[in-house]
């Protein structure tokens, strides 16, 4: 009898272009490129939204039109925007899914407390949730992976774990490294695409920054650079509007340290910069956000001319900036005391105050080195201290996002006894679903306190040490 030859097993999904021209798609997997686009020299990907198992049901249109009011936005078309009847159920139904991949997805999807830390405060919860939950359907082969490692990574902080568990760690770790696959061959021709990989690249950011701490800028790039002729000519979604912005201030903190030019000034041109929005992230202070763009663009310049007639037009620059910065208020959008709690108001108004302050502070610094008016620097360091000291006091819980103004003003510590305080504050106001970056924050501060008492820098911006070495991709932060 002639020994039976092993059946190699074919993905049954199509790729987009075999799936219209009903041509054969032969791959293993939906990160991996057919055979007919490579032999053509085609772009490969899959991004439609699969076909359901089973009939339609029925009155599924009368559902999406009672549902589509949510912050919710669609990965592919922007008819179908809603999240399903029930997500929980859904996912439990997926037929192709382990039960320990349903139960990450089920704790990242369905439990809104769970996703306390990616958000201001308890009325943000469930509008992150949504946001998260709604693209999945329409698009499950293209964020899988993305939403599996982030919910790896927010399960382990959630319940306090320093490290991931092994297995889950590796798992989480090649969830990613095909997530980001997937981002590099993801086409980007229409707002809905550009939708599709901001919610893909704010996943697998969140996975890195909390489980990595490194890599987080070249996925921030990647993406702000694919949706940034949508957002210049109003064309993205407003619906996507808090993904832009945080990926926007992942690379804003980036450059800052680096001297770099971030890619997006101002995330409010792709609903129209007179909309007041409370941000589930930012809050009020996504105005503030062009004057940070500003100063990254002044200290990448101050960085590499010497030339005098730019230097003075580089001054004019930062003062033009303390001035707007210094007369800034955050505006208040209708009914804002009576939509949120009040501790959620407190907490709102103090991180609209230490961003402004962290703004005027990093201005300052890029005009006067250590050494020079100091006092000053550390006015407005304190000042930031005691906005987030106290607001933790009123609210008896310390503020989200804030990571920004806080190393700021940490920097500027010079007793002995304030920096070891400021040590301790790192893992209260240092992003906590990112124990990662905490650790590389601690190591960060005391080098540059370091090397300021010892004058090896004059500025933080020059400091021989930056909070991780810059990695040039994603792959090589896993896998290098």
């Amino acid at each position: 009898m002639a020994p039976a030859v092993k059946q190699v097993r074919r993905l049954q999904t199509a790729c987009d272009r075999c799936y219209r021209l009903k041509e054969r798609c032969t791959r293993q997997s939906i990160i991996d490129i057919c055979g007919r686009c490579a032999r053509l020299g085609l772009t490969c990907a899959t991004v439609r939204p699969p076909r359901p198992a089973g009939r339609k049901p029925r009155c599924v249109q009368d559902h999406l039109a009672k549902n589509s009011a949510g912050p919710t936005s669609s990965a592919c078309s922007p008819n179908a925007i809603s999240a399903p009847l029930d997500i929980g159920k859904w996912i439990s139904d997926l037929p192709d899914l382990g039960q320990n991949e349903k139960e990450k997805l089920l704790f990242l999807l369905n439990q809104p407390e769970n996703l306390s830390s990616y958000v201001l405060g308890p009325s943000f919860q469930e509008a992150e949730r949504r946001s998260l939950a709604a693209h999945l359907p329409a698009a499950l082969p293209v964020l899988k992976d993305a939403y599996l490692a982030c919910a790896g990574a927010l399960k382990s902080t959630h319940y306090h774990h320093d490290t991931m568990e092994m297995d889950d760690a590796h798992a989480s770790l090649l969830h990613a490294s095909t997530a980001m696959k997937t981002l590099r061959a993801l086409p980007v021709a229409t707002p809905q695409d550009a939708v599709l990989c901001l919610t893909l690249g704010i996943s697998l950011s969140l996975f890195v920054y909390s489980a990595v701490g490194e890599g987080v800028y070249e996925i921030s790039r990647h993406c702000l650079s694919m949706a940034r002729p949508f957002v210049e000519t109003g064309m993205l979604d407003p619906e996507a509007e808090p993904c832009l912005t945080f990926l926007v201030l992942l690379e804003t903190m980036e450059c800052l340290v680096h001297r770099r030019r971030p890619t997006i000034r101002d995330p409010r041109r792709s609903i129209g910069p007179k909309k007041e929005v409370v941000d589930r992230r930012l809050g009020l202070c996504v105005p503030l956000l062009p004057y940070f763009h500003d100063l990254c663009v002044v200290s990448h310049s101050l960085a590499n001319t010497t030339d005098a007639g730019y230097m003075a037009l580089v001054e004019t620059q930062l003062r033009r900036i303390e001035a707007e910065v210094e007369a800034w208020q955050p505006s208040q959008p209708d009914h804002f005391l009576e939509q949120y709690e009040s501790t959620e108001i407190v907490q709102l108004l103090a991180q609209a105050r230490v961003y402004r302050l962290a703004a005027l502070l990093v201005s300052h610094r890029l005009r006067h080195t250590f050494g020079d008016q100091d006092d000053q620097a550390s006015i407005w360091a304190r000042e930031i201290m005691v906005e987030l000291e106290l607001a933790r006091r009123i609210t008896k819980r310390p503020a989200h996002c804030v990571t920004l103004p806080f190393i700021t003003a940490a920097l500027e510590m010079r007793d002995l006894e304030a920096r070891r305080q400021t040590l301790q504050n790192v893992d209260e106001y240092v992003d906590q679903f990112a124990p990662m970056v905490q650790k590389a924050t601690k190591t960060f501060l005391c080098r540059v306190w370091s090397e300021r008492d010892n004058k090896v820098t004059a500025s933080w911006f020059d400091s021989t040490c930056k909070p991780c070495v810059v990695l040039t991709s994603i792959d090589a932060a896993l896998f290098g």
